[in-house]
C-alpha cells in the first residue's frame, strides 16, 4: 500500500500536460531564453560599436561655432600727440556676430590607428565568445535532453523487470498452492519484486529531475522529451587525433577568442605607446565677423559720431604638431598596464590552448573505447535476453531453480541499463568532441535530432 501512495505521488508531480518536443525545437526555445547566450548577444553588439568609435578619431571633424550680442566700449583719458597730453573720449555702441567652421583631418597618430586595430580584435573576440556561447549551450541542451531519454529508457526496462518478477511470483505462488514447489521460490521471487520495486521509484524521481533540468532551459515547465535512446547509434570516424587537434586550434571559438584578445591587447600596447610620439592633423577654418552700430570721438571739445559697421572674413590652412613631451608619468603607466594586460591575455591563451587539447585528447580516446563499450552492452543484453527465455522454460519444466530465473532477470536489467549507459556515455563524447573542434553548431544538433526522435517530422526546420 505504501509503494502504491508512492507511486500516485510522483505520478502527480510530473506536469499535468506535458509537451513532447524533438531536440531541435527544445535547442530553438532555449535559445531564446538563456540568460547566458543572451547576454553574449548582447555583448557582441554593444562591443561591435567600439570600432566605429575608435574610426571616428581618425575621419574628418568637422565644427561649427557662431555667436552674436551687444558691445558697449568706453574710453577716456589724455593721450599723448608729440606737444603734449590732450584729452581724448572714445565711445563704441556696436552689434557683432560672428561664425567660423573648421575642418580637421588627423594626418598622422599612432595611438588612435592602434586603438581603432584593437577594437577590431575586440569585435572578433566577442563574435568568436558568441559562438562559444552558443555551443556551449548546445551541448548542455543535448546533454539534458539525452538525460531525460536515458531516465525513460531506464524506467522502461525497471518496469519491464518488474512485471517479470511480478508474473515470476505469481507463477512461483501458484506451483506452491498447488504443491508442484517448495515455498522458498516464491518467496524469493517476492523478495526480488519488492527490491525492484523500490528501484522504480528511484528511476521515477531521477526521470522528474532531469525533465524540471530540461524544462529550465527552455523556461517551458510542461516541455517534454520525444524520441528514445538510439540502439543503433552513428559515431563518427574519429581518423587520427592530430587532425582533430590541429582542427581545435583552429576553429576551437573559445581558444579563438583568446587568442583574438591577446592580439587587442597587444595592439593597446603599441596605443599607449603613441603618447611619446607627435600628433599632426591639418586645420581648414574659415571666420567671418559682420559688425553694426555707431561710434563716437571727442577731442579738444570736438565731438565726431558716425557708423561702427565692419565686416571681416578670412580662411586659413594650418598644419597642427602636438608632442606632449613629458606627462608627469602617465604614459609609462598606461604603457606598463597595456603590457600586463597583454601578457595576461596571452597566459590566458595558452591555458585555453591546453584545455582544448585535453579535452580532444580524452574524448577521442573515450569514444574509441565507446565503439567496443556500445557493442560488448549490446551482445549482454541479446544474449540475457536469451537466458531469461531459456529460463523461464526451465524452471515451468522443473530443470531450474527460481534462484536461477531471478539471477538471469537481474543480470537482463543490468544488462539493458548498461547498454543505456554506453550510449549516453557515447554521445556525451561525441558532444564534447564536437564542442572542442568547435564543430557543434545547429547541423550537429539537426542531425542528432533525426537519429534520437523516430517521430521526426520531415517538415520540420533546417539550420
Amino acid at each position: 500500500m505504501r509503494f502504491l501512495l508512492v507511486c500516485i505521488a510522483l505520478v502527480a508531480m510530473l506536469p499535468n500536460v506535458a509537451r513532447a518536443s524533438t531536440l531541435w525545437q527544445v535547442w530553438r526555445a532555449a535559445r531564446a531564453n538563456d540568460p547566458a547566450f543572451l547576454a553574449a548577444g548582447a555583448k557582441l553588439r554593444a562591443t561591435a560599436t567600439d570600432r566605429p568609435a575608435a574610426l571616428a578619431a581618425l575621419l574628418p571633424h568637422v565644427a561649427l561655432a557662431a555667436g552674436a550680442g551687444p558691445q558697449n566700449q568706453y574710453a577716456a583719458g589724455p593721450e599723448f600727440y608729440g606737444t603734449g597730453f590732450e584729452p581724448i573720449t572714445e565711445f563704441q555702441r556696436i552689434g557683432v556676430s560672428t561664425w567660423q567652421a573648421t575642418l580637421t583631418q588627423t594626418l598622422f597618430d599612432w595611438g588612435s590607428v592602434k586603438s581603432y586595430q584593437a577594437a577590431g580584435f575586440r569585435v572578433q573576440a566577442a563574435a568568436a565568445t558568441y559562438q562559444a556561447t552558443l555551443e556551449a549551450l548546445t551541448v548542455k541542451v543535448a546533454t539534458d535532453y539525452v538525460a531525460v531519454l536515458a531516465a525513460n529508457a531506464d524506467l522502461a526496462a525497471l518496469r519491464g523487470a518488474e512485471r517479470g518478477f511480478g508474473k515470476q511470483y505469481h507463477d512461483a505462488e501458484a506451483r506452491y498452492r498447488a504443491g508442484m514447489a517448495g515455498v522458498i521460490g516464491a518467496d524469493e521471487a517476492r523478495a526480488a519484486l519488492e527490491s525492484l520495486r523500490a528501484q522504480v521509484v528511484q528511476a521515477q524521481t531521477t526521470l522528474i529531475a532531469a525533465r524540471e533540468t530540461l524544462a529550465a532551459l527552455t523556461g517551458n515547465p510542461a516541455i517534454d522529451a520525444n524520441g528514445s535512446l538510439p540502439e543503433a547509434l552513428p559515431l563518427p570516424k574519429l581518423g587520427g587525433i592530430g587532425a582533430w587537434i590541429d582542427r581545435a586550434r583552429s576553429g576551437n571559438p573559445t581558444l579563438a577568442a583568446a587568442n583574438l584578445t591577446a592580439r587587442g591587447d597587444a595592439e593597446l600596447v603599441s596605443a599607449a605607446q603613441g603618447s611619446y610620439l607627435p600628433n599632426v592633423s591639418l586645420q581648414l577654418q574659415h571666420t567671418h565677423i559682420a559688425q553694426g552700430g555707431h561710434a563716437a570721438y571727442a577731442f579738444l571739445g570736438q565731438s565726431i559720431t558716425g557708423p561702427g559697421n565692419l565686416l571681416q572674413q578670412g580662411n586659413s590652412v594650418t598644419v597642427q604638431l602636438n608632442w606632449h613631451v613629458f606627462s608627469g608619468g602617465a604614459t609609462v603607466a598606461a604603457t606598463d598596464r597595456a603590457r600586463a594586460l597583454r601578457d595576461e591575455a596571452h597566459d590566458n591563451a595558452a591555458t585555453a590552448q591546453l584545455t582544448v587539447i585535453r579535452t580532444i585528447r580524452t574524448d577521442y580516446f573515450a569514444l574509441t573505447l565507446d565503439r567496443s563499450r556500445l557493442d560488448a552492452a549490446r551482445s549482454a543484453a541479446l544474449v540475457a535476453a536469451k537466458a531469461v527465455r531459456a529460463a523461464s522454460d526451465g524452471v515451468r519444466a522443473g530443470l531450474i531453480s527460481e534462484s536461477d530465473l531471478i539471477a538471469d532477470r537481474q543480470q537482463l536489467l543490468s544488462a539493458d541499463l548498461a547498454l543505456h549507459a554506453a550510449i549516453v556515455s557515447a554521445i556525451g563524447h561525441e558532444l564534447g568532441l564536437a564542442q572542442a573542434e568547435g564543430s557543434a553548431t545547429p547541423a550537429l544538433v539537426h542531425s542528432l535530432s533525426t537519429t534520437i526522435a523516430p517521430t521526426h517530422n520531415p517538415k520540420e526546420a533546417k539550420p
